[in-house]
């Protein structure tokens, strides 16, 4: 590990770690479905276009929501609070993933998908720039950055790995119940990490 900080000692501070951590979670969570999404939403007896439009309306709800989402929790005096929300709203909507056995039940999960997403940005990108150090700001946003890829790669290997041998429920219950733990998590993290 010495080799990425070029000489260096790692400059994260606990409540970076933790976010990190928290982040880290969230995507490995969402990375074993993605890749293999489109073979899910044939599955169910979708087509290009179901799963493409699914996506558009993801990505709308998460957008527009978002920027409400980032007016309220401007607002709040423990954001981090909004990212538990966003967690269990998530474990969710994987749960839907569960029960899918047609196209207009993966919109109302993809519906679902969008709101725990446009709450966990906003906050999750408030707490992790509080705590950034000005002096190594472009290295702790590297950091993060870096883990953005890595992270969804093993999530995405082991997520078709065990599709591959165990059929898509069970990483649905693996993404819910990650989702739900990291929620848990934070609200046992002592009020003074963020």
């Amino acid at each position: 590990m010495h080799i990425f900080f070029w000489g260096r000692k790692p400059s994260l501070n606990k409540a970076l770690k933790m976010l990190l951590l928290i982040s880290g979670l969230f995507m490995f969570a969402y990375a074993m479905l993605m890749p293999i999404y489109a073979l899910f939403v044939e599955k169910i007896g979708g087509d290009v276009r179901a799963a493409s439009i699914a996506y558009a309306i993801f990505w709308l709800v998460t957008g527009l929501l978002t920027f409400i989402a980032g007016r309220i929790e401007n607002k709040m005096k423990r954001v981090e609070l909004a990212i538990v929300c966003s967690q269990f709203i998530i474990a969710l909507a994987y749960l839907f993933y569960y029960f899918i056995k047609s196209i207009p039940m993966l919109y109302l999960a993809m519906v679902v998908l969008g709101i725990g997403n446009a709450i966990f940005w906003p906050a999750f990108h408030s707490l992790y720039t509080r705590h950034v150090n000005a002096q190594r700001s472009a290295w702790q946003w590297g950091f993060y950055d870096g883990l953005t890829y890595l992270i969804p790669a093993v999530g995405a290997f082991i997520g078709g790995w065990l599709v591959k041998l165990y059929g898509f429920g069970l990483i649905f219950v693996i993404m819910a119940a990650l989702s739900l733990l990291n929620g848990l998590f934070i609200i046992i993290l002592p009020k003074k990490t963020f």
